[in-house]
């Protein structure tokens, strides 16, 4: 695995936060704009520029450490007419499966890339590029799996939400500051390090088997 919190990985890392994030936001906006939410698209959110998502602080921790966010989704689900509970949770389930998809596609590119070029290109502008699509692949991967994660405010904590009956609805509202303080602990602590540096290799293997097969 590459290593990730070098200054000479800099420039991919930033590379492949900007599309990342600006997808993932992009597709949380545009499955809200379908299903009847128009709140993101008036906020300039329905957009695949990325600075109409981009947030200081997030960028910053993305720049220092293994993290970074994008500015918080405006979701307002009481504009879902039909089935709006069943609507949020695609809204939000949308974000990190845009990134496992990317995760797919830039592994696939990595591996095609030379075929793909042809013979004439130079092999270092090759290589170098392929760095750039690796770091893509990591941090696809990482937002969909930290996103995936059933915390508060992560996209897993309302797709979770989504799916459970009515009548435990309350237990989310009840716990959703100690879920907060979770995500802030394993945000500022070596412990969510360790877990994306144990988890990554196995995510990363599951993608390799999918294209051997």
């Amino acid at each position: 695995m590459l290593s990730y919190y070098h200054l000479e990985t800099l420039l991919p890392r930033l590379f492949a936060f900007l599309i990342a994030m600006t997808l993932h936001d992009a597709a949380h906006a545009g499955v809200a704009w379908l299903l009847g939410d128009r709140t993101a698209q008036e906020s300039k959110r329905l957009s695949l520029n990325p600075l109409a998502h981009l947030d200081a602080l997030g960028l910053a921790m993305i720049i220092f450490g293994p993290y970074g966010w994008s500015k918080k989704m405006p979701i307002e689900a009481f504009h879902f007419k039909k089935r709006p509970r069943l609507s949020n949770t695609l809204v939000y389930l949308a974000g990190p499966f845009t990134n496992m998809l990317l995760a797919l596609f830039f592994w696939w590119l990595y591996f095609f890339l030379p075929a793909l070029v042809g013979e004439t290109a130079e092999s270092m502008t090759v290589e170098q590029w392929r760095v750039y699509l690796q770091y893509c692949v990591i941090v696809n991967l990482m937002i969909f799996i930290i996103h995936m994660l059933p915390l508060y405010p992560l996209d897993g904590w309302y797709i979770l939400k989504g799916l459970v009956p009515a009548r435990k609805q309350g237990w989310f509202g009840r716990n959703q500051l100690y879920a907060l303080i979770l995500v802030i602990v394993l945000m500022i602590t070596p412990t969510g390090q360790w877990a994306l540096e144990h988890i990554y290799p196995l995510a990363a293997q599951f993608v390799m088997n999918i294209f051997s097969l």
